[in-house]
């Protein structure tokens, strides 16, 4: 009986104590055991399949969470009420043994980058034969807690991609899980405070060869404008990539030229009247986003500026936006594409990998060169 078992389980998309959790039901059917009937022992189990006692004290564990076994202490794991009739069942008419397995990802809103992000995973998804559920936080982090707890519980959802949104710190939840070697992978922002595997593009490359573009194209007084930059790590990134390019040029920025608390909820008009004022050599903006530029460009043109003659203006994502108005915006492309599918990938192998450390990806970017960059003659 289970000759050769130990061949059957190996890394792979699907962790081993979910495949070691479906051996132990085929086994109890096998062996046809009754309600109340011990089950064999994490150490039998290891031997038998080939694997750590952790990996299938978590096999047990999950399945007495979906009530399929209960455990006492110091006396073992034994078969609970009413499972062997279902599980019979499904074994007659070939039917899996488990639910459809699941993996969640956890937005803080579906604006348009975000929505290419889950749609590409929920393609990466599809292809690879998991369900894939949706969960939206509105930038709560209550509420963010809240939804981790649900979907971690239950043992159904084998892992989370979780994309934090515009907040400074590590949930509480989030943490939980990690502590604890819950699959987790962060999209698109770093916690630098807690070491979790995480996805996002080079934003400090991306801004830095944006600011040498704008170097390239003969610009020496270039200014920065971004919405509140501390503790968020893609805009912190933007900003030092636009500082370090021009130290390398050994052209000193112009610390008059910044604004790091721009609200794009509001039209600031004479908020950047005053900027204007202040830096009268200025010939190019960097903004930290697309909508900031956007912005910054209507704003620039109600005040007589135009764009590019009298001022280049540059952002960051490539929105559709971008391309669309009067004159459309050279920016820093992050594929929400790219993100999604190896997001997907990379959860994958973090739930293969029976709580080791996968390292973090970062991907590259890409400058869009349009309409709203003149060169300077120097």
């Amino acid at each position: 009986m289970h000759k050769n078992i130990k061949e059957q389980l190996i890394k792979g998309p699907i962790a081993l104590y979910e495949q070691m959790r479906q051996k132990v039901m085929a086994l109890i059917v096998e062996r046809q055991l009754k309600p109340h009937d011990p089950v064999p022992s994490e150490g039998e189990l290891a031997d038998l399949f080939g694997v750590s006692r952790r990996t299938s004290k978590q096999a047990l564990e999950l399945l007495a969470k979906e009530g399929i076994l209960y455990r006492l202490p110091r006396r073992g794991t034994f078969l609970a009420e009413n499972t062997e009739t279902m599980l019979k069942a499904a074994a007659l008419s070939g039917m899996s043994l488990v639910p459809q397995q699941a993996v969640v990802i956890v937005v803080p809103m579906l604006d348009e980058f975000i929505g290419l992000v889950v749609t590409a995973f929920l393609q990466e998804g599809a292809f690879h034969g998991w369900e894939v559920l949706i969960r939206v936080t509105g930038n709560d982090l209550e509420q963010e807690d809240e939804i981790l707890r649900e979907v971690s519980s239950g043992g159904r959802v084998r892992g989370i991609v979780l994309f934090p949104g515009e907040r400074r710190m590590c949930g509480q939840e989030v943490l939980r899980l990690h502590l604890n070697d819950f699959p987790v992978v962060i999209i698109d922002r770093v916690f630098r405070e807690v070491d979790i595997t995480a996805i996002y593009h080079d934003h400090f490359l991306g801004a830095y060869e944006m600011t040498k573009y704008l170097i390239d194209k003969g610009h020496r007084n270039v200014g920065f404008i971004s919405e509140p930059i501390s503790g968020i790590m893609s805009r912190e990134d933007r900003y030092y990539g636009f500082i370090q390019a021009q130290l390398d040029a050994e052209i000193p920025f112009m610390i008059n030229a910044i604004i790091s608390d721009w609200d794009n909820e509001q039209k600031d008009s004479s908020r950047l009247a005053r900027f204007f004022e202040q830096n009268p050599d200025m010939t190019a903006l960097f903004c930290s986003n697309d909508l900031v530029a956007i912005q910054v460009m209507n704003i620039a043109e109600e005040l007589g500026r135009k764009i590019p003659e009298d001022l280049s203006v540059v952002g960051f994502t490539d929105l559709m936006i971008s391309r669309v108005g009067r004159v459309s915006l050279t920016t820093v492309m992050k594929s929400p594409d790219e993100l999604g599918k190896k997001a997907f990938d990379l959860l994958l192998q973090k739930m293969a990998s029976e709580g080791s450390r996968i390292e973090s990806v970062k991907l590259p970017t890409q400058i869009i060169e349009r309409g709203s960059v003149r060169q300077v003659i120097l």
